[in-house]
């Protein structure tokens, strides 16, 4: 028993780098996090930004779906530039205004704008934004899904 015990136990190193076969710590990780920001940032603004800061101040595991789905959440903190903008056509000034404009100065990557989830907000030109976040990941086919709607394997 000691021998198997011990030729399981030296295989173990060579299963865990194979991305495929994670026994432990297979959670999302601060690039991947860093990674579903980007993503969302560009599909929210559609405009060049700078992350300027970003920074992960806790992690949770949670149940998606009471014992059915396991969930990873990262909290994080993130500081954005709009080196030129964005939604500049919602400026209150601009003249036409776009239908799809808000005055909403609430400001989110995960969670739709409120009360008007489906309208663009506009940042002036080299306007900084601060997000103050949960990102949940759900466990789904080997990897974990993002909110960006994207899989990450860690």
């Amino acid at each position: 028993m000691p021998r198997t015990l011990a030729a399981a136990l030296a295989a173990l190193p060579m299963l865990c780098a194979n991305a495929s076969a994670c026994f432990i710590g297979c959670r999302p990780s601060d690039d991947h996090a860093r990674a579903v920001v980007n993503n969302l940032l560009a599909s929210r603004f559609n405009a060049p930004y700078e992350v300027l800061s970003y920074k992960t101040t806790r992690t949770a595991d949670f149940d998606l779906i009471v014992g059915e789905v396991r969930g990873y959440e990262i909290f994080y903190k993130a500081s954005v530039r709009f080196p030129e903008g964005a939604n500049l056509d919602c400026a209150p000034d601009a003249a036409p205004r776009a239908a799809d404009c808000t005055d909403d100065n609430y400001f989110s990557l995960i969670r739709p704008t409120r009360p008007t989830p489906d309208q663009r907000q506009f940042v002036e030109r080299g306007g900084v934004r601060s997000f103050d976040e949960d990102l949940r990941f759900a466990e789904s086919k080997g990897g974990w899904k993002g909110p960006d709607g994207r899989f990450y394997k860690p």
